[in-house]
This record gives C-alpha cells, structure tokens and sequence, in this order.
C-alpha cells in the first residue's frame, strides 16, 4: 500500500526549477503529492519563443495563462488568449503554444493524471548532455506516449515570427 501525500505549501518560487533552453517549469504539485492523480507546473516562456508542439496519449492537460498574451494552437484552431484564460486539451489533442510577444508570459499547466512532470526531467539530459540527440529525443516522447508534431513548427515559425 502506498504512503498517502501529505499537505505542503509551495511558497511563490518555492519548488523544483528546470530549464528546457529557455523555457522555465516550476514543480507546484508533483505526482507524489497527489498520489499520481495531477501535477501542476508554472511555465514561463520568454518572448519569441514556441513550444514544441506535441500529442499526449495519457494526459489531460489544462493550463491558465497567468500573463499573456499567449498564442495556441490546438488541433486545428488558432488563437490568441490573454491574462486569466483557460485552455483544455484533453489527451489525443495536438496543440501548441508560443509567445510572440516582447516580454515573456506564464502559464500554470495541469496535468492529470501525473507523471508528465519527470519527462521533462528526462528530456532536460537529452538536451543538455546528448545535445539534442534526435533518436534519444524521440525515442522518450514515444516512452512516454507523446507525438512531436514537427509539420507544425516551420508554419508557426514563420506566421508569428517565433522559434524554439
């Protein structure tokens, strides 16, 4: 039987920080505190600046722009959201997100069920210490049951003038 979560609170700036090149997650809820049930991220993306576009299989994904404007992309519906909206993207949804903005934005982004949380770990050694490897890249979004959707980006890119 496993070991119920206990109560915690995660002060503003409180709680695990990884950086994803300059994409910045911090761990509000992680899985062991929900007993894998949600985790909750606080993004910052800084200006001119997509998101790898992707598909989950597993996850539900809700987010709250905090301070935006945010652009998204999700299946095949465009839009800019600003401070204060939600978005849902329910599993097997391609969507993206980018600020095509001067100053960056945030986004709290919950996932549930956990787990997403420790991809992102995994993928910040693909990146830094494997550089970027392709294979090693795609082989973990497939372990973890997401799509990149790269036809996407090169039309992202240059529509809104932003890049990875």
């Amino acid at each position: 039987m496993s070991t119920p979560p206990s109560p915690k609170v995660v002060a503003p700036g409180d709680g695990k920080q990884l950086a994803l090149y300059a994409v910045r997650f911090g761990y509000k809820v992680e899985s062991a505190d929900s007993g894998g049930s949600l985790a909750v991220l606080e993004v910052e993306i800084p200006a001119k600046t997509l998101v790898k576009p992707h598909n989950h299989t597993r996850e539900d994904e809700f987010s709250l722009v905090l301070r935006g404007p945010v652009g998204v992309r999700i299946a095949d519906r465009v839009l800019e959201v600003d401070t204060g909206s939600y978005l849902v993207k329910p599993r097997g949804t391609p969507h993206a997100m980018w600020n095509a903005g001067d100053a960056p934005v945030k986004v709290i982004e919950m996932v549930s069920p956990a787990g997403l949380e420790t991809y992102f770990e995994e993928l910040s050694t693909v990146l830094t210490e494997h550089r970027g490897d392709a294979p090693r890249y795609y082989e973990l979004a497939q372990r973890y049951g997401i799509t990149i959707m790269d036809e996407w980006i090169e039309e992202l890119e240059k529509t809104y003038g932003i890049k990875l």
